[in-house]
């Protein structure tokens, strides 16, 4: 067992859409990699509460993720890694964290930001650094839900 899916959401563990994902790839533990909530004891216990019965959450900050990849921590059960944007992802990438492909599943909204794909927004500084991680050989796709088609980072890129 190992990592099935490795999503980047800024809601991260939400409703439907987690659920599905749960679903499709039978995961069994989350693990969100997110500096901020893994020192935040008391998001860190509502976030834990929207994951369905069965499946354990871990909150993790970069390091921490890394060294237990490293262990092994993520071979024991069907893992979903989420982040929640992309300046995490990078960081945990740059720090060690082997990855094949990343899922971007929501970016939000804001200044500068546009939607590249159903309701994924991108904005330059994101495009570059994501185009960076796929020249280092990580897939990176975006896609909402399982039954929305999937789009290569290069379709998206090319929208902004």
């Amino acid at each position: 067992m190992s990592i099935e899916l490795t999503r980047v959401d800024f809601r991260l563990i939400h409703g439907q859409v987690i659920t599905r994902w749960l679903t499709q790839y039978q995961i069994n533990e989350i693990v969100t990699i997110d500096t901020a909530l893994s020192k935040d004891a008391f998001m860190q216990e509502v976030f834990k509460m929207a994951a369905p019965k069965g499946v354990k959450i871990t909150i993790v900050n970069v390091e921490d993720a890394v060294k237990r990849q490293q262990e092994g921590a993520f071979d024991k059960n069907r893992v979903m890694v989420l982040f929640k944007g992309v300046a995490e992802l990078n960081a945990a990438v740059q720090a060690g964290l082997k990855l094949e492909k990343v899922q971007i599943g929501g970016l939000g909204g804001g200044p500068g930001r546009k939607a590249v794909n159903n309701a994924i927004t991108l904005d330059r500084a994101d495009a570059d650094t994501l185009l960076e991680l796929e020249k280092m050989g990580i897939e990176i796709y975006f896609q909402t839900t399982p039954d929305y088609p999937s789009e290569t980072l290069q379709k998206a890129v090319a929208k902004l």
